[in-house]
């Protein structure tokens, strides 16, 4: 095959979970997992809504389960790209994009602000960085969880942007989410669901999501029209 018709392809390599929301149901009331792990979602309220799914903000999630392939991602490092669009702050003005019981990447009480955190023994980490919102963007997160001192690694639309230490863990040791499932859209207990829409959610277990950033990036922001 000539290079020209070959179309390039996010980055495979230790991809733990691949939805392609843009594709919309694969069956009644599941979405695909494209990295092949069979981590099927399963839809509850949100909607198709080309390039994306459309959640409420008050009860829509997708739960993907909680295979040991999509436990505990950050230890060593892992990383979550996702594509965002909101239009509201969500339920209680902290809607979460993605989340387990033992970390959440959510809107932190404002469209153009976004958090992330990662329970430990002791006081969570908690971290901050700004969006936009109100638009598609695109975020990759690389965290690892293994000491108090480590700071995620944010890039939106494929640019590094600075994070803030909200507040620093209490000690090494992070909360295990083994057995926690999977919800793209809201968290556990069903209070924080997203308000707009979520596209493209890829995890991956490596370190080695920095060089692919701006790559990530550019493969998948035609749909986006960004």
């Amino acid at each position: 095959m000539k290079q020209r018709f070959v179309e390039q392809q996010v980055p495979t390599k230790d991809m733990v979970a691949y939805y392609k929301l843009w594709y919309g149901l694969t069956t009644t009331g599941e979405v695909f997992d494209y990295s092949l792990n069979g981590n099927l979602g399963t839809v509850t309220g949100a909607v198709p809504a080309y390039p994306g799914f459309l959640f409420d903000g008050v009860n829509d999630e997708i739960s993907c389960g909680s295979d040991s392939t999509i436990d505990n991602i950050f230890d060593i490092t892992g990383a979550i790209s996702i594509w965002l669009n909101s239009t509201g702050t969500g339920e209680n003005n902290e809607g979460m994009a993605a989340s387990k019981a033992s970390w959440s990447l959510q809107l932190n009480a404002a469209q153009n602000s976004m958090k992330f955190t990662q329970v430990f023994t002791g006081d969570n980490g908690i971290w901050s960085f700004d969006v936009t919102g109100n638009v598609w963007e695109h975020i990759l997160l690389v965290y690892q969880a293994d000491k108090a001192v480590d700071v995620p690694t944010v890039y939106v639309d494929g640019v590094a942007v600075a994070v803030t230490t909200d507040q620093l863990p209490g000690s090494d040791t992070r909360t295990s989410d083994g057995d926690d499932t999977l919800i793209i859209g809201d968290n556990k207990d069903s209070n924080r669901s997203w308000d707009g829409k979520i596209g493209d959610v890829i995890l991956f277990n490596t370190d080695q999501l920095v060089a692919a950033a701006k790559s990530i990036f550019e493969l998948t922001r035609g749909r986006y029209d960004i």
